[in-house]
């Protein structure tokens, strides 16, 4: 029997931590990259590198984290994956050269990879079974506010004590707070969870992943979700300059642009409402339709400011949606066993995916303007959403011939 308490006290603990790590080791370079570029006289986009190279270290090391989960030892992956982060966070605060700083947000991005969502749900999933779908979607909403958190943080104490003492601020609470944090919720979790739940060997989950590997639903998730994260990565970076473009003031782009995150959050308590006895398939189907809806507002919207916030709101709660559906769905299309390393491949394409989208969104600006790019990501949200039909009917058909 599981344990309502332990996952409860789980789920939270959890939650905290999540929030903070996203908060220092993810949100921090938002939050201070406006302070470097005045401070250390460094282009801009060689200091965007930073980040893009943390999410290409943060996909690499993806499917290692997945080994580890499935070996039983999530709960030191993300305490350790957050205690190392936090050591490079200290580095970052020494440096003194564009290399050591690459070199620095690399060193992050293996502890994105080991501690941050993608993690963190591979081992909620395959802890928690049944209930995971409720336990991420509480992680998430609390987790939504790290950058609420990190923005006016990071600003102010850049003013006030510098932002070599901020990133070791930030490194402390992420050390002291988020790692035990994380610690204490997989133990919990683990804890709350059914004893009796078989716990698969080190040659079980590596049949299971090349099953998986065989199998058209593995390749459609792999097509869909990180289809639409590219899609989502290239209208969140350069959704200001493309609204201004077509005519919005810059006041009305930020506005709408801001819309997003809450959106988001929304998104997720809109699903939770829902219920839990929906199939993720067809909370998919809602939610990349979302995405599809969002574009096509986008399509037409010119600089007509209803249809712009409609776009900003969709594609907000669209995301939102996904973020929890990814494991969720991986799970109900996969199952569960080698869990972990079945979510590490599959989350190396998505994550590449979202660090390549500023840059893919500016060459294809370069191509043929905000235009090219407003119909580039559309007919990206229609190829997401037919990826995802095509699983939901693969799925029920298979689950009619097996009842047959």
């Amino acid at each position: 029997m599981t344990d309502p308490r332990a996952l409860g006290r789980g789920t939270w603990a959890l939650a905290a931590g999540e929030t903070i790590v996203w908060a220092g080791l993810y949100y921090s370079f938002a939050a201070l990259l406006l302070t470097w570029e005045q401070t250390l006289g460094w282009p801009k986009a060689q200091l965007a590198l930073g980040l893009t190279g943390a999410l290409v270290m943060a996909a690499l090391m993806a499917p290692v984290s997945g080994r580890v989960i499935d070996a039983g030892h999530g709960r030191w992956l993300l305490s350790l994956g957050a205690l190392g982060g936090a050591l490079a966070l200290g580095a970052l605060a020494l440096v003194q050269t564009p290399a050591a700083f690459l070199a620095a947000w690399a060193a992050i991005g293996l502890a994105l990879g080991a501690c941050l969502y993608e993690p963190c749900f591979a081992f909620v999933t395959r802890t928690a079974g049944a209930q995971a779908r409720r336990v991420i979607t509480r992680i998430t909403l609390a987790a939504g506010f790290a950058s609420t958190i990190a923005f006016p943080a990071g600003a102010y104490l850049a003013t006030v004590i510098g932002w070599r003492s901020t990133v070791l601020v930030f490194a402390a609470v992420v050390a002291l707070l988020g790692a035990p944090l994380l610690h204490l919720g997989a133990r919990w979790l683990e804890r709350g969870a059914d004893p009796d739940t078989p716990r698969p060997g080190r040659q079980e989950n590596r049949a299971a992943l090349s099953a998986a590997l065989r199998r058209r639903r593995f390749w459609l998730i792999a097509l869909a979700f990180p289809i639409v994260a590219i899609n989502h990565g290239i209208l969140i970076n350069h959704m200001i300059p493309m609204l201004v473009e077509r005519g919005l003031t810059a006041t009305l782009a930020v506005t709408a642009a801001s819309t997003v995150g809450p959106m988001q959050v929304a998104g997720r308590v809109a699903m939770t409402l829902l219920g839990r006895e929906t199939p993720a398939r067809q909370l998919s189907l809602f939610a990349f339709g979302g995405i599809l809806v969002a574009g096509a507002a986008l399509l037409i919207a010119g600089a007509t400011p209803a249809l712009v916030f409609a776009f900003a709101a969709t594609q907000g709660a669209g995301y939102g949606m996904i973020s929890i559906l990814k494991p969720v769905l991986t799970a109900e299309a996969l199952g569960r066993q080698g869990f972990g390393a079945i979510a590490g491949w599959l989350a190396l394409p998505y994550l590449a995916g979202y660090a390549a989208a500023p840059l893919l969104g500016a060459l294809i600006w370069e191509w043929g303007g905000y235009g090219l790019v407003i119909r580039a990501t559309f007919a990206m949200a229609a190829l997401g959403l037919v990826a995802i039909a095509a699983l939901a009917r693969l799925i029920t058909r298979e689950e009619a011939r097996a009842a047959a």
